[in-house]
């Protein structure tokens, strides 16, 4: 298949499926992806983290098209391995082929690649992902002419370690650090925190913004996004306002919340604030400084593929519900893939953006999950039980004696449930129905 010679502005980039053979944990899974967002869900140890490691590799192949940017292959470690008793003794044997298979679609055209490795002491095959790779020479060689035609997709991962991880960086000074729209790549796939490369950004925008006295739309639209996210989770009288100061050298933020105006360094938020906001940031600031011929419409008509680890690290429950919507609403062109522990993430997303993990294999759920109580999706997807254990047996010695008309102990039972549940809680009130209907 060849890929169009002349990019489109703000054509549609998502990753339509993936396929691993011999991959960590996978010994071989297959799996397709919404188009707009795909919630991976599963205990601890299923394999959520290795997916979106999978996709990081898969999409290293796109990024290794653009001069002086880094990807990383697949890895010795990443090898699956299978045990084999011998005697008194379990072997353990690294498999062969480790495939990863990805197919992504571009504005309607299908690309299908592939990255493997064949031995532990080999290297990355890539011959097989020329197709990826070639688009990327090709946008490559559009911005080195310098065409304004050329959109850029946006490509990054956050990992968990994105608060606390930060990537080290050789020193260089603010005057020597040189934007050009490949830098909206650089360590894209890492799943550490990056924000260095960032705040330099932000510094040499604002510099330029007070020499030349108007408004720079590309920094505009960065705040924007910041403004829009903490607005959302802060419910705000309205869109929250984000500057960067040159004597603190950091983002300050200023909002109105219940009629009183506030104002504090970006430091100071809580970590699943400060942690949300700088993904949001970081994503849009490469946007910008991929796409900044797009101007005010770098939000809405750059495309991209972003990868997130636990999504809802460190949020409130409340803003756990509307961070999925929140994304898409601030980024309309990205396809997120990220994971979650949060039920409330799940009760707030249609079943056709889940993926469920479970004994090596994925599916989309049966039952519907929007608008669902956080404890049914507990118990029927997270298999995850609401009670503690304690009182799971007393409700079912409850009905145990109830069975056997053993009246006294049932109400002895039913009366200490109520004493650790209170009178109101649905399953005492279903154990006082059910023991009054018995005495009738």
């Amino acid at each position: 298949m060849e890929i169009s010679k002349k990019p489109k502005g703000g054509e549609s980039v998502y990753i339509k499926s993936l396929s691993l053979k011999n991959y960590r944990c996978y010994e071989k899974i297959d799996m397709e992806f919404n188009s707009e967002y795909t919630v991976l869900v599963g205990v601890n140890g299923a394999g959520k983290s290795t997916i979106l490691d999978a996709l990081a590799t898969a999409l290293g192949s796109y990024i290794a098209g653009f001069d002086g940017i880094a990807s990383n292959g697949i890895a010795r470690d990443d090898a699956h391995r299978k045990m084999y008793e011998l005697g008194s003794r379990v072997d353990s044997e690294e498999q062969y082929p480790v495939e990863i298979s990805a197919k992504c679609l571009i504005d309607e055209q299908e690309i299908l690649w592939k990255r493997s490795l064949h031995s532990n002491d080999g290297r990355t095959h890539i011959r097989d992902a020329k197709k990826i790779m070639d688009y990327g020479m090709l946008l490559q060689d559009k911005v080195r002419a310098g065409d304004k035609g050329a959109i850029l997709p946006l490509i990054a991962y956050y990992g968990t370690g994105r608060l606390y991880m930060q990537k080290r960086q050789k020193r260089k000074t603010d005057d020597e650090t040189r934007f050009t729209r490949t830098t909206g790549y650089v360590d894209c796939l890492d799943s550490a925190s990056n924000d260095k490369l960032m705040m330099r950004w932000f510094k040499q925008m604002t510099e330029i913004q007070i020499q030349e006295g108007v408004k720079i739309p590309e920094l505009e639209v960065v705040k924007h996004a910041m403004g829009k996210c903490f607005s959302g989770a802060e419910n705000t009288e309205d869109i929250a306002q984000f500057e960067y100061k040159m004597k603190t050298q950091e983002i300050e933020i200023t909002y109105q919340k219940n009629g009183k105006k506030e104002k504090l360094p970006m430091r100071m938020l809580s970590d699943g604030l400060k942690i949300t906001i700088s993904m949001v940031a970081d994503i849009a600031y490469r946007m910008a400084v991929l796409n900044p011929q797009l101007l005010d419409h770098i939000l809405d008509e750059t495309p991209g593929i972003v990868l997130i680890d636990e999504v809802d690290m460190h949020l409130h429950p409340e803003w756990q519900k509307r961070i999925m919507a929140d994304l898409h609403y601030i980024f309309p062109k990205v396809q997120f893939i990220v994971t979650t522990h949060s039920p409330s993430v799940l009760a707030n997303v249609t079943r056709e953006h889940i993926l469920l993990l479970e004994d090596g294999e994925i599916y989309m759920p049966q039952q519907a999950t929007y608008g669902r109580d956080v404890s049914t999706i507990l118990q029927q997807m997270m298999k995850v039980e609401v009670r503690p254990k304690k009182v799971l047996k007393i409700i079912s010695d409850f009905y145990k004696f109830l069975s056997a008309e053993e009246y006294d102990r049932a109400k002895e039972l039913l009366n200490e449930l109520e004493n650790i549940l209170g009178s109101e809680d649905a399953d005492v009130v279903q154990a006082r129905v059910s023991y009054d209907l018995e005495q009738i």
